[in-house]
């Protein structure tokens, strides 16, 4: 199942805390079934799409993570796969 994570940095911005961000992001290494991460320009956060089975996968990294980011985790279709259901309520 396809995920979009969209993630908002919270807390202070100071330097040592960007270190400590840094440190895990290479610690952890990309998402499991991270397909592609984006950041978002205005330095707020930024979105993650990733293809997993379990979403315990997704928990464990917000765990990871949720002292330095808040989480949106939203399951998502590619927009050709959904037309068809769509088409069906809407046609």
């Amino acid at each position: 199942m396809l995920f979009q994570t969209n993630y908002r940095l919270v807390g202070d911005r100071s330097t040592e805390r960007g270190k400590e961000l840094m440190v895990l992001f290479m610690e952890r290494g990309p998402s499991p079934g991270e397909i592609a991460h984006y950041i978002h320009v205005d330095g707020t956060g930024g979105t993650v799409i990733t293809e997993n089975s379990d979403i315990a996968e997704l928990h464990d990294v917000a765990m990871a993570y949720s002292r330095f980011m808040e989480f949106e985790i939203l399951p998502i279709r590619k927009a050709e796969e959904a037309v068809t259901d769509i088409l069906k309520h809407f046609g």
